[in-house]
């Protein structure tokens, strides 16, 4: 084989490596969450990383002890976040929120956020997606 087939070759396998990582690495939602660890609850927006493919917000809870817990909320991707916010956000660090979706399989303070319920009542459907993770 000749030096310029083999670079072909070994450059065609990368890509062909490197566009499928995408796809093997996304899941269905059932695969990490829970559906029968459904939660709603009230929590002040500490940060929103705002990433692909899945941005994540999070929140501080105060518990009925009146303990805290930092929960981090998987959400969407940037371009769908700017879809349905705007290039400002919605939200802000310090506001409070009201944040429904459902628990990590873990059972740990992360979840996949399907409904963030902003402080002026106004709710955002953020997942569309069915229990089967359709």
């Amino acid at each position: 084989m000749s030096m310029s087939y083999t670079r072909l070759i070994t450059a065609l396998t990368l890509s062909a490596l490197a566009a499928a990582a995408p796809a093997a690495a996304h899941h269905s939602v059932t695969a990490e969450f829970d559906y029968a660890k459904p939660f709603s609850f009230k929590a002040t927006v500490i940060r929103l990383v705002v990433i692909n493919p899945h941005s994540v917000l999070e929140v501080e809870r105060t518990n009925p002890d009146g303990t805290k817990t930092v929960w981090k909320l998987q959400t969407l991707g940037a371009g769908q976040l700017r879809q349905r916010f705007g290039p400002d956000g919605a939200v802000k660090p310090g506001q409070e929120v009201t944040v429904e979706g459902i628990q990590a399989r873990s059972g740990n303070a992360f979840g996949f956020l399907e409904n963030l319920i902003l402080p002026d009542g106004h709710a955002v459907k953020t997942y569309f997606g069915d229990p089967n993770g359709n």
